[in-house]
């Protein structure tokens, strides 16, 4: 996992980028032409692994900080950089693709077996199910009940 920011002066934005796995989450933060007497614009551009909700509320707390607390582009660029880091904090990878953040659809693993406590993606455990031919856990083989 590694944060990348990018700044440019002439199209007046500042891009981070969170980069777990193959995966890249991303957020960008706009200044107008007439700040401060007009606010920063936060844009969430790539959110993957994370859901919309807390997606909007991570985007508030940054609109808030940067308005309302005299916050810096760079306070707000952390704050989300902490916010990602608590959501992938002792998140394992999925035991079939081995990945954190599944790739097609962007979730998390959160389907866990009830006897190995290991955890899947939907997507995953869907296929493995689908090829299996059988409604077991690919790891301990226990059958599996929702």
């Amino acid at each position: 996992e590694e944060l990348q920011v990018r700044a440019s002066a002439a199209a007046r934005e500042m891009v981070a980028s969170y980069v777990k796995d193959e995966a890249v989450l991303e957020m960008v933060l706009r200044v107008p032409a007439a700040y401060p007497l007009r606010a920063v614009e936060v844009d969430g551009a790539k959110r993957l692994g994370v859901g919309e909700a807390e997606w909007r509320k991570w985007l508030l707390s940054m609109r808030t900080l940067l308005d309302k607390r005299d916050g810096g582009l760079l306070d707000a660029v952390l704050l989300w950089k902490r916010n990602v880091d608590k959501v992938f904090e002792g998140v394992e990878e999925c035991p079939i693709c081995y990945t954190v953040i599944h790739l097609a659809n962007g979730s998390l693993p959160k389907l866990a077996c009830h006897t190995c406590r290991n955890k899947f993606h939907s997507a995953c455990l869907y296929k493995w199910f689908q090829t299996a031919n059988k409604s077991a856990c690919p790891l301990c083989q226990t059958p599996w009940y929702a």
